[in-house]
């Protein structure tokens, strides 16, 4: 063939390069589907006419970055997008006020009791609502994924077995839910404010270590702060090379769904599923420092990295 020409007079999404359709086609921001392009092959004794068929999908899914903390680094998001969330206007009045959170977790080797994975709140710790997830650190006496909701005076804690976090350097999938149901603050109800909550580790329902501070707390949360990895003006910041990836927020006891979102330890893309995260942040992949997008339904709370480099997002994924 001497020359060959591209019809792309009903094919929508495709182009010709500067308008010339002897030049090759163009589309890179097609989207998904099958694209049927008829093209003439052409030289001196005639011309012949076929059809390419053009076949875009989704790429395949992959994750291999996450971010890596140390003490005094953390990241910052906009809270008051989460109040519709994470926040509730008064002791829970049921499945409206739900959520889970779901996340990978690699511990560092630091044996710090207090280590904050999620905050969200506000700065008054002492007598303001707030939810505040934790690991407390590697000690083999402890090494429990934790869970604070209420203030530092009126709260329940919620907490896994001893050893149910592993040692430092491994990766295991965590995922937290809550109902949306009262938490307190009658004394004859209290293990029915413990039930709101469930806490999945590597995808089964972990056996819970329970307290409180005056039978827990009725009151609203409000979530002026949305920080990871440091604990509102009180720090506890995650340590010694800490790694957080696949951060999920639901506004919905997502819990019947572990099996799904865990999909055996390998991480799945969370919008293919039947109900998708309202934010979502893939914690490198795809990111440029010091923004990490939000890619959830809501895709409105991109967090930033605060005193950290680019050297904080790393080539380690579950």
């Amino acid at each position: 063939g001497v020359g060959y020409e591209w019809d792309l007079s009903n094919v929508a999404g495709v182009t010709t390069v500067e308008g010339n359709i002897r030049k090759i086609i163009g589309g890179s921001s097609l989207s998904t589907g099958v694209y049927n392009i008829p093209v003439k092959a052409i030289n001196y004794n005639g011309e012949d006419a076929k059809t390419i068929v053009l076949t875009v999908g989704n790429p395949v899914f992959a994750n291999t970055r996450s971010v890596q903390f140390n003490n005094n680094q953390y990241l910052l998001g906009n809270g008051g997008v989460l109040q519709g969330i994470l926040g509730r206007s008064g002791n829970g009045s049921g499945s409206s006020d739900a959520w889970t959170i779901s996340f990978y977790f690699k511990p560092g080797t630091s044996n710090n009791a207090n280590q904050t994975i999620l905050y969200a709140g506000s700065s008054n710790l002492a007598n303001n609502n707030h939810l505040r997830l934790y690991w407390n650190g590697n000690n083999s006496t402890r090494r429990q994924l934790c869970l604070r909701y209420g203030s530092n005076n009126n709260n329940l804690e919620v907490k896994s077995q001893v050893n149910t976090v592993q040692s430092a350097n491994n990766w295991q999938h965590c995922l937290v839910s809550y109902d949306g149901g009262t938490t307190g603050s009658a004394s004859g109800q209290i293990n029915n404010y413990y039930s709101r909550f469930k806490i999945f580790i590597d995808g089964v329902q972990q056996t819970t270590v329970n307290a409180n501070s005056n039978f827990g707390n009725s009151t609203a949360l409000n979530t002026t702060e949305f920080q990871i990895a440091k604990y509102s003006t009180g720090g506890n910041y995650l340590r010694n090379n800490s790694n957080l990836d696949e951060i999920a927020i639901w506004a919905s006891d997502e819990s019947s769904q572990i099996s799904n979102i865990y999909n055996s330890g390998v991480p799945v893309n969370l919008n293919t599923l039947s109900t998708q995260p309202t934010h979502w942040w893939r914690m490198g992949d795809g990111d440029t420092f010091p923004f990490l997008q939000d890619i959830g339904t809501a895709s409105n709370c991109i967090l930033t990295m605060q005193s950290m480099t680019s050297s904080n997002i790393v080539n380690d994924a579950p």
